[in-house]
Protein backbone atom coordinates (compact mmCIF):
# COMPACT_ATOMS: atom_id res chain seq x y z
CA UNK A 1 0.00 0.00 0.00
CA UNK A 2 0.98 3.59 -0.24
CA UNK A 3 -0.21 7.19 -0.02
CA UNK A 4 -1.03 8.23 -3.87
CA UNK A 5 -2.05 11.56 -2.79
CA UNK A 6 -2.05 13.74 0.09
CA UNK A 7 -2.99 17.21 1.50
CA UNK A 8 -2.33 19.43 4.10
CA UNK A 9 -4.70 22.77 5.05
CA UNK A 10 -3.33 24.99 8.01
CA UNK A 11 -1.32 22.36 9.49
CA UNK A 12 1.75 24.58 10.79
CA UNK A 13 2.98 26.30 8.15
CA UNK A 14 1.52 24.45 5.28
CA UNK A 15 -1.13 26.23 4.34
CA UNK A 16 -2.46 24.62 1.46
CA UNK A 17 -0.56 21.58 0.47
CA UNK A 18 -0.74 19.22 -1.74
CA UNK A 19 1.22 15.97 -2.73
CA UNK A 20 1.58 13.64 -5.19
CA UNK A 21 3.56 10.84 -4.41
CA UNK A 22 5.57 8.14 -6.21
CA UNK A 23 4.86 4.82 -5.00
CA UNK A 24 8.47 3.39 -3.81
CA UNK A 25 10.43 6.58 -3.48
CA UNK A 26 9.93 9.86 -2.46
CA UNK A 27 12.92 12.58 -1.95
CA UNK A 28 11.59 16.07 -0.24
CA UNK A 29 15.34 18.15 -0.34
CA UNK A 30 15.08 22.63 1.01
CA UNK A 31 16.89 24.63 3.56
CA UNK A 32 16.18 24.31 7.17
CA UNK A 33 12.53 25.54 8.07
CA UNK A 34 11.40 25.47 4.81
CA UNK A 35 8.69 22.99 5.83
CA UNK A 36 10.38 19.36 5.21
CA UNK A 37 10.05 17.65 8.33
CA UNK A 38 5.92 19.12 8.80
CA UNK A 39 5.35 17.19 5.74
CA UNK A 40 6.43 13.73 7.52
CA UNK A 41 5.18 14.69 10.29
CA UNK A 42 1.55 15.51 8.50
CA UNK A 43 1.86 11.73 6.49
CA UNK A 44 2.44 10.34 10.33
CA UNK A 45 -0.28 11.76 11.86
CA UNK A 46 -2.54 10.67 8.49
CA UNK A 47 -1.78 7.25 10.02
CA UNK A 48 -1.37 7.86 13.98
CA UNK A 49 -3.86 10.29 14.40
CA UNK A 50 -1.07 12.18 16.87
CA UNK A 51 2.32 14.28 16.00
CA UNK A 52 5.67 12.89 17.57
CA UNK A 53 6.52 16.61 17.68
CA UNK A 54 3.72 18.87 19.88
CA UNK A 55 -0.23 18.29 20.40
CA UNK A 56 -2.78 18.79 18.05
CA UNK A 57 -3.60 22.16 19.37
CA UNK A 58 0.24 23.51 18.48
CA UNK A 59 -0.50 22.07 15.20
CA UNK A 60 -2.54 24.72 13.14
CA UNK A 61 -1.26 27.57 11.69
CA UNK A 62 -0.88 30.59 12.93
CA UNK A 63 -4.30 33.01 12.73
CA UNK A 64 -6.27 29.71 12.01
CA UNK A 65 -8.40 27.51 13.98
CA UNK A 66 -8.52 24.48 12.67
CA UNK A 67 -6.39 21.70 10.58
CA UNK A 68 -7.00 19.33 8.39
CA UNK A 69 -5.62 16.14 6.50
CA UNK A 70 -6.75 14.13 3.72
CA UNK A 71 -5.10 11.21 1.65
CA UNK A 72 -5.87 8.87 -0.81
CA UNK A 73 -4.45 5.53 0.40
CA UNK A 74 -3.93 2.92 -2.89
CA UNK A 75 -3.89 -0.63 -1.52
CA UNK A 76 -1.73 -3.15 -2.69
CA UNK A 77 -4.16 -4.68 -5.31
CA UNK A 78 -4.30 -1.67 -8.18
CA UNK A 79 -7.42 -2.53 -9.17
CA UNK A 80 -8.71 -2.03 -5.84
CA UNK A 81 -10.44 1.47 -5.13
CA UNK A 82 -8.66 4.05 -3.01
CA UNK A 83 -9.01 4.29 1.22
CA UNK A 84 -9.43 7.97 1.52
CA UNK A 85 -8.42 8.81 4.98
CA UNK A 86 -9.09 12.26 6.96
CA UNK A 87 -7.65 13.62 10.08
CA UNK A 88 -9.04 16.76 11.31
CA UNK A 89 -8.80 18.86 14.31
CA UNK A 90 -11.53 21.43 14.96
CA UNK A 91 -13.33 23.36 18.17
CA UNK A 92 -10.61 21.07 20.30
CA UNK A 93 -11.65 18.08 19.06
CA UNK A 94 -9.96 15.56 17.06
CA UNK A 95 -11.68 13.77 14.35
CA UNK A 96 -10.78 10.67 12.02
CA UNK A 97 -12.64 9.34 9.36
CA UNK A 98 -12.04 6.50 6.51
CA UNK A 99 -13.96 6.56 3.03
CA UNK A 100 -16.46 9.14 5.26
CA UNK A 101 -16.44 6.59 8.13
CA UNK A 102 -15.75 8.02 11.58
CA UNK A 103 -13.64 5.71 13.04
CA UNK A 104 -11.51 4.78 16.41
CA UNK A 105 -7.91 5.31 16.87
CA UNK A 106 -7.34 1.57 16.57
CA UNK A 107 -8.69 1.16 13.55
CA UNK A 108 -7.00 3.87 11.34
CA UNK A 109 -3.80 2.76 12.76
CA UNK A 110 -4.37 -0.89 11.82
CA UNK A 111 -5.60 0.68 8.01
CA UNK A 112 -2.69 3.12 7.85
CA UNK A 113 0.91 1.27 8.95
CA UNK A 114 3.27 3.91 9.24
CA UNK A 115 6.78 4.25 10.78
CA UNK A 116 9.11 7.36 11.10
CA UNK A 117 12.77 7.26 11.61
CA UNK A 118 13.63 11.06 12.35
CA UNK A 119 16.41 13.13 14.82
CA UNK A 120 13.93 12.32 17.49
CA UNK A 121 14.45 8.69 17.58
CA UNK A 122 17.84 8.80 19.24
CA UNK A 123 14.92 9.28 22.17
CA UNK A 124 14.71 5.39 21.44
CA UNK A 125 18.13 4.69 23.15
CA UNK A 126 18.38 7.57 25.39
CA UNK A 127 15.26 7.92 27.29
CA UNK A 128 13.13 5.86 29.42
CA UNK A 129 11.90 2.60 29.08
CA UNK A 130 8.22 3.93 28.09
CA UNK A 131 9.05 4.84 24.63
CA UNK A 132 10.86 1.49 24.20
CA UNK A 133 7.72 -0.27 25.24
CA UNK A 134 5.39 1.72 23.00
CA UNK A 135 8.03 0.88 20.17
CA UNK A 136 7.45 -3.22 20.86
CA UNK A 137 3.46 -2.74 21.37
CA UNK A 138 3.18 -0.99 17.63
CA UNK A 139 4.66 -4.25 16.34
CA UNK A 140 2.48 -6.48 18.46
CA UNK A 141 -0.47 -4.49 17.75
CA UNK A 142 0.06 -5.26 14.54
CA UNK A 143 0.96 -9.15 14.84
CA UNK A 144 -1.30 -9.93 17.14
CA UNK A 145 -5.05 -9.73 16.74
CA UNK A 146 -6.03 -10.02 20.61
CA UNK A 147 -3.16 -7.28 21.94
CA UNK A 148 -5.60 -3.89 21.98
CA UNK A 149 -8.14 -5.69 23.88
CA UNK A 150 -5.77 -7.32 26.22
CA UNK A 151 -3.71 -4.19 26.96
CA UNK A 152 -6.75 -1.96 27.20
CA UNK A 153 -8.53 -4.48 29.60
CA UNK A 154 -4.79 -4.11 32.12
CA UNK A 155 -4.27 -0.53 32.14
CA UNK A 156 -7.97 -0.61 32.98
CA UNK A 157 -7.45 -3.16 36.04
CA UNK A 158 -4.01 -0.97 36.51
CA UNK A 159 -6.03 2.17 36.98
CA UNK A 160 -8.83 0.92 39.15
CA UNK A 161 -5.89 -0.82 41.30
CA UNK A 162 -4.25 1.99 41.63
CA UNK A 163 -7.36 4.02 42.60
CA UNK A 164 -8.24 1.92 45.26
CA UNK A 165 -4.73 1.61 46.80
CA UNK A 166 -4.72 5.63 47.04
CA UNK A 167 -8.18 4.51 48.95
CA UNK A 168 -6.98 2.95 51.21
CA UNK A 169 -8.37 0.04 50.07
CA UNK A 170 -8.33 -3.63 51.74
CA UNK A 171 -6.69 -6.42 50.49
CA UNK A 172 -10.33 -8.24 49.78
CA UNK A 173 -11.56 -5.03 47.78
CA UNK A 174 -8.43 -5.16 45.26
CA UNK A 175 -8.64 -9.34 43.97
CA UNK A 176 -10.64 -8.53 41.79
CA UNK A 177 -8.72 -5.65 40.17
CA UNK A 178 -5.25 -8.19 41.24
CA UNK A 179 -6.97 -10.84 39.56
CA UNK A 180 -7.99 -8.97 35.81
CA UNK A 181 -4.60 -7.69 35.63
CA UNK A 182 -2.62 -10.82 36.62
CA UNK A 183 -4.36 -12.11 34.13
CA UNK A 184 -3.84 -9.43 31.13
CA UNK A 185 -0.66 -8.69 31.88
CA UNK A 186 0.88 -13.22 31.63
CA UNK A 187 -1.20 -12.36 28.40
CA UNK A 188 0.46 -9.34 27.25
CA UNK A 189 3.62 -10.09 28.33
CA UNK A 190 4.21 -13.84 26.30
CA UNK A 191 3.16 -11.59 23.21
CA UNK A 192 5.39 -9.01 23.99
CA UNK A 193 8.20 -11.90 24.33
CA UNK A 194 7.17 -13.51 21.73
CA UNK A 195 7.21 -9.95 19.24
CA UNK A 196 10.76 -9.60 20.56
CA UNK A 197 11.83 -13.25 19.74
CA UNK A 198 10.99 -12.51 16.21
CA UNK A 199 12.73 -9.23 16.25
CA UNK A 200 15.99 -10.69 17.36
CA UNK A 201 15.70 -12.90 14.28
CA UNK A 202 14.80 -10.01 11.93
CA UNK A 203 17.08 -7.53 13.14
CA UNK A 204 20.18 -9.40 13.15
CA UNK A 205 21.24 -8.93 9.55
CA UNK A 206 20.45 -5.06 9.59
CA UNK A 207 22.86 -4.72 11.84
CA UNK A 208 25.05 -6.76 9.74
CA UNK A 209 24.85 -4.77 6.27
CA UNK A 210 24.58 -1.07 8.65
CA UNK A 211 26.98 -1.40 11.32
CA UNK A 212 29.29 -4.78 10.79
CA UNK A 213 27.94 -5.60 14.10
CA UNK A 214 26.95 -9.23 14.64
CA UNK A 215 26.94 -9.80 18.77
CA UNK A 216 23.97 -7.15 19.70
CA UNK A 217 21.33 -8.89 21.51
CA UNK A 218 17.63 -7.25 22.30
CA UNK A 219 16.48 -8.75 25.61
CA UNK A 220 13.26 -8.12 27.45
CA UNK A 221 12.19 -7.90 30.84
CA UNK A 222 8.30 -7.94 31.71
CA UNK A 223 7.85 -5.09 34.43
CA UNK A 224 8.45 -7.58 37.05
CA UNK A 225 10.85 -9.96 39.14
CA UNK A 226 10.04 -12.56 36.63
CA UNK A 227 11.29 -14.85 39.16
CA UNK A 228 7.97 -14.51 41.14
CA UNK A 229 4.39 -15.14 40.30
CA UNK A 230 2.93 -11.98 39.59
CA UNK A 231 -0.37 -12.95 41.26
CA UNK A 232 0.97 -13.49 44.21
CA UNK A 233 3.09 -10.23 43.76
CA UNK A 234 0.82 -7.76 43.52
CA UNK A 235 -0.68 -9.17 46.98
CA UNK A 236 2.95 -9.13 48.43
CA UNK A 237 3.59 -6.00 47.51
CA UNK A 238 0.02 -4.82 49.11
CA UNK A 239 1.73 -2.92 51.80
CA UNK A 240 4.45 -1.00 50.09
CA UNK A 241 1.99 -0.15 47.20
CA UNK A 242 -0.90 1.02 49.97
CA UNK A 243 1.86 3.44 51.08
CA UNK A 244 3.01 4.80 47.66
CA UNK A 245 -0.05 4.60 46.23
CA UNK A 246 0.14 3.23 42.73
CA UNK A 247 1.32 -0.58 41.47
CA UNK A 248 5.30 -0.41 41.39
CA UNK A 249 5.93 -3.41 39.18
CA UNK A 250 4.24 -5.14 36.36
CA UNK A 251 3.85 -4.79 32.30
CA UNK A 252 2.97 -0.96 32.63
CA UNK A 253 7.27 -1.27 33.76
CA UNK A 254 8.19 -3.51 30.56
CA UNK A 255 11.69 -2.71 28.97
CA UNK A 256 13.17 -3.60 26.18
CA UNK A 257 17.18 -3.49 26.30
CA UNK A 258 19.52 -3.02 23.67
CA UNK A 259 22.93 -4.64 24.58
CA UNK A 260 26.19 -5.89 23.51
CA UNK A 261 28.52 -8.43 25.93
CA UNK A 262 25.27 -7.81 28.38
CA UNK A 263 25.65 -4.32 28.58
CA UNK A 264 23.72 -1.61 27.50
CA UNK A 265 24.93 0.35 24.22
CA UNK A 266 23.53 3.93 25.15
CA UNK A 267 26.72 5.28 26.39
CA UNK A 268 29.08 3.39 24.14
CA UNK A 269 28.11 4.32 20.57
CA UNK A 270 28.77 7.33 18.89
CA UNK A 271 25.31 9.08 17.67
CA UNK A 272 25.48 8.08 14.21
CA UNK A 273 25.76 4.06 15.08
CA UNK A 274 22.91 5.02 17.46
CA UNK A 275 20.82 6.50 14.05
CA UNK A 276 21.92 3.04 11.83
CA UNK A 277 21.08 1.00 14.95
CA UNK A 278 17.69 2.75 15.40
CA UNK A 279 17.53 2.54 11.40
CA UNK A 280 17.63 -1.31 11.60
CA UNK A 281 14.96 -1.59 14.46
CA UNK A 282 12.68 0.39 12.36
CA UNK A 283 13.25 -1.49 9.27
CA UNK A 284 13.34 -4.97 11.20
CA UNK A 285 9.59 -3.95 12.21
CA UNK A 286 8.59 -3.22 9.06
CA UNK A 287 9.42 -6.69 7.80
CA UNK A 288 7.99 -7.93 10.12
CA UNK A 289 4.88 -5.57 9.45
CA UNK A 290 5.38 -7.28 5.85
CA UNK A 291 5.68 -10.90 6.54
CA UNK A 292 2.80 -10.80 8.79
CA UNK A 293 0.51 -8.88 6.20
CA UNK A 294 1.63 -9.15 3.12
CA UNK A 295 2.15 -5.48 2.19
CA UNK A 296 5.27 -3.22 3.72
CA UNK A 297 4.09 -0.20 5.79
CA UNK A 298 4.63 3.10 4.51
CA UNK A 299 8.63 4.25 6.15
CA UNK A 300 9.16 8.23 6.77
CA UNK A 301 12.71 8.81 7.13
CA UNK A 302 13.44 12.73 8.06
CA UNK A 303 16.75 14.68 8.18
CA UNK A 304 18.49 11.69 5.77
CA UNK A 305 22.46 12.45 6.07
CA UNK A 306 22.27 13.55 9.86
CA UNK A 307 25.02 12.49 11.50
CA UNK A 308 25.88 9.95 8.78
CA UNK A 309 29.23 9.86 6.81
CA UNK A 310 28.88 9.51 2.85
CA UNK A 311 29.83 5.55 3.50
CA UNK A 312 26.82 5.46 6.20
CA UNK A 313 24.30 7.36 4.07
CA UNK A 314 25.11 4.91 1.34
CA UNK A 315 24.77 1.88 3.28
CA UNK A 316 21.32 3.18 4.49
CA UNK A 317 20.29 4.27 1.22
CA UNK A 318 20.90 1.00 -0.06
CA UNK A 319 18.66 -0.56 2.30
CA UNK A 320 16.41 1.79 1.94
CA UNK A 321 16.15 0.98 -1.90
CA UNK A 322 15.64 -2.67 -1.45
CA UNK A 323 12.42 -1.86 1.04
CA UNK A 324 9.64 -3.24 -0.45
CA UNK A 325 6.88 -0.41 0.68
CA UNK A 326 6.86 3.53 -0.12
CA UNK A 327 9.87 6.03 1.21
CA UNK A 328 9.73 9.33 1.93
CA UNK A 329 13.17 10.81 2.55
CA UNK A 330 13.82 14.34 3.54
CA UNK A 331 17.18 16.59 3.27
CA UNK A 332 19.12 19.25 2.63
CA UNK A 333 19.77 19.18 -0.83
CA UNK A 334 19.01 16.37 -3.93
CA UNK A 335 22.76 15.02 -4.04
CA UNK A 336 24.45 12.61 -6.63
CA UNK A 337 23.66 9.93 -4.02
CA UNK A 338 19.99 10.40 -4.57
CA UNK A 339 20.92 10.78 -8.28
CA UNK A 340 22.05 7.90 -8.44
CA UNK A 341 18.94 5.73 -7.24
CA UNK A 342 16.36 4.89 -9.76
CA UNK A 343 12.26 5.34 -10.23
CA UNK A 344 12.13 7.92 -7.77
CA UNK A 345 10.77 11.26 -7.56
CA UNK A 346 12.12 14.54 -5.93
CA UNK A 347 10.28 17.66 -4.18
CA UNK A 348 11.18 20.87 -3.56
CA UNK A 349 10.08 22.78 -1.06
CA UNK A 350 10.25 26.53 0.43
CA UNK A 351 8.20 28.13 2.70
CA UNK A 352 5.86 25.95 2.73
CA UNK A 353 5.17 25.63 -0.92
CA UNK A 354 5.99 22.34 -2.56
CA UNK A 355 7.07 21.62 -6.27
CA UNK A 356 8.35 19.14 -8.44
CA UNK A 357 11.75 18.83 -10.04
CA UNK A 358 11.24 15.04 -10.93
Amino acid sequence: MHFRQAKARNFRLLKDLKLDLHPKLNYVVGDNGAGKSTILEALFVLGRAHSHRGSSQRLVSDQETAWSLEANLQPEQSAAPDNTIRVRWSERRLSLQIDDRTVGLAELVRTVPVLLLDPLSHRLMEEGPGIRRRYIDWGVFHMEHDFHAIWARMNQALRQRNAALRAFAKPAELKPWNLQLAQSAELLTQMRRRYVDLLQETISPYWQCLLGETAWTLRFHPGWRSEFDYAALLESNYETERKLGYTKEGPHRAELQILSDNSALEDRISRGQQKLLIAAMVLAQCELYRVRHGVAPILLVDDFSAELSQTSQARLLQQLEAYSGQKIVTALEYGDLFKSSTNHSVFHVEHGQLTTTQ
